[in-house]
């Protein structure tokens, strides 16, 4: 059950106080550590702010936006930028004017901006450069009493594995989710959690939501050079392993002056990873979690064969190995441009997450891969997280993806597209074709090693396994690149 009565309880939360005379304490506490750096948007905010000051940005913001022109008629909001603390007041604002926002990827060509707005039916879109002449004394403005039922937000799947899908989610679904990450984390008002994943992913957003659930205080950097910074200063943490690896290795992690707790995921986890984390007084938590979800559904401790069990509010069932899920946190459907929601459970009630998955001898979840990954070479199914988590085991890798291509004798083939510890060669591969030929059958050995290139990264959480697919094609010269 949500706990949060109101936006604004949420905000510095029911637990952040709860009793009325200690009302002034609480607004006087810190929401929000904002490392500055360069920007040029709010001169005239201080890099501490407290709740209460929150609050009145958010209610300036909020009245800022509805004198826009066209703002106000609109239901629909996008918004497209990369500065960290504006992104997070229009998130916060719009819902609060109980308007809906989808928030979309800053790296989107115009073209696609363009696109997914007509497709989703997209009314206004706030940009960075609106707030350039943002007045520190603006009005705020009085804001409605929130509706936690209705739709909220849009957020776009990954789309890993072909188009993505606008998911709506309300307010009362992101709490719940909230409520059962904060419960296992042991995340209170008294901590801190770094905003280090983007908010256009559902990732980002469950961090947002946890902070406002317990009252909590937000770290917020606009400069990328500032990240381990401020990661060295909270309490708590959402990182791909990636981020975890340059943390481990950077002169901010001796500067700690707490124990953290990280959440990871987005990719496969080194065992070694974990262990170099713990001896540093570093817990992890390894999670999985979806979109449809509002984020995790289950995470387990210093554990790397399986993710745990469900997260308070959640259901798990699983049906020929197929991953089921329900819960408070289960969205509301898939947004419709004319409007509508289209429901996404089955007529049992559950979501079928494609995701194949079985229980351990504790009752822990493992996961398989996903049913529609799964290809035939030559007669034989290869499931390519399968090949994945063998190849992962050989200490050379860094992230590894296995994707088919099409073969007139076989039907598909594997090809293996790596990011190797040390710089790509062809004594590299080579070294990873042996442990291949040791622990793999031959019909899932790859039949080529190709580099990974960074720019395929979605916000540093998950690279689409279709568009991977689409350019190691243009690379073997299967297809060009301007058929894709």
């Amino acid at each position: 059950m949500v706990k949060s009565s109101c936006f604004l309880t949420a905000c510095w939360g029911n637990k952040a106080g709860s009793k009325a005379n200690d009302k002034g304490n609480v607004e006087q506490r810190t929401a929000i550590v904002w490392e500055k750096g360069e920007s040029r948007f709010f001169p005239f905010l201080p890099e501490q702010i407290c709740w209460q000051d929150f609050h009145h940005l958010m209610a300036q913001v909020a009245n800022f936006l509805s004198s826009l022109p066209s703002f106000s008629q609109a239901q629909l909001i996008g918004y497209q930028g990369s500065h960290r603390l504006i992104g997070l007041l229009s998130y916060c604002a719009v819902m609060a004017l109980n308007k809906k926002i989808l928030m979309l990827n800053p790296s989107f060509s115009s073209e696609k901006t363009t696109q997914l707005c007509e497709q989703y039916g997209v009314q206004f879109l706030i940009t960075d450069q609106l707030f350039t002449n943002f007045d520190e004394n603006l009005t705020a403005c009085e804001l409605p009493t929130l509706d936690h039922a209705s739709p909220a937000t849009l957020t776009l799947t990954s789309g890993s594995s072909g188009s993505s899908k606008a998911v709506v989610h309300s307010i009362k679904n992101h709490l719940a989710n909230a409520e059962g990450v904060c419960e296992l984390l042991n995340f209170k008002q008294g901590d801190s959690w770094l905003l280090s994943l983007p908010l256009f992913h559902v990732s980002g957003q469950g961090i947002v939501w946890r902070w406002l659930s317990q009252g909590a205080t937000l770290y917020v950097n606009e400069d990328k050079a500032d990240f381990f910074k401020l990661l060295s200063q909270v309490s708590h943490a959402s990182l791909v392993p990636t981020q975890l690896q340059r943390y481990l290795a950077s002169a901010e992690l001796h500067k700690r002056s707490k124990k953290q707790t990280v959440l990871l995921g987005g990719a496969a986890i080194p065992a070694e990873l974990v262990q170099q984390a713990k001896v540093q007084g570093i817990t992890t938590f390894s999670g999985y979690g979806m979109t449809e979800m509002a984020s995790t559904i289950c995470a387990v401790k210093d554990e790397l064969d399986n993710v745990g069990k469900p997260l308070a509010g959640r259901e798990i069932h699983l049906v020929e190995n197929e991953i089921w899920v329900k819960g408070n946190c289960l969205a509301l459907g898939y947004w419709q441009k004319n409007g509508e929601i289209r429901p996404l459970t089955n007529e049992q009630g559950w979501l079928q997450t494609k995701d194949l998955g079985c229980w351990n001898e504790k009752g822990h979840l493992i996961i398989r891969g996903r049913l529609d990954n799964m290809f035939i070479s030559g007669g034989e199914n290869i499931q390519p997280e399968e090949v994945e988590k063998v190849l992962f085991a050989s200490g050379l890798l860094r992230q590894i993806f296995i994707v088919p291509i099409a073969d007139a004798e076989f039907g598909e083939r594997p090809v293996a597209v790596v990011d190797l510890l040390e710089p790509f060669s062809t004594q590299a591969v080579e070294k990873l074709q042996n442990f291949a030929t040791q622990h793999l059958e031959r019909f899932k050995h790859p039949i080529c090693y190709l580099p990974l290139d960074e720019n395929l990264q979605q916000g540093g959480i998950k690279i689409s396994r279709q568009q991977l697919k689409a350019e190691v094609a243009v690379k073997l010269g299967l297809t060009r690149k301007d058929n894709l």
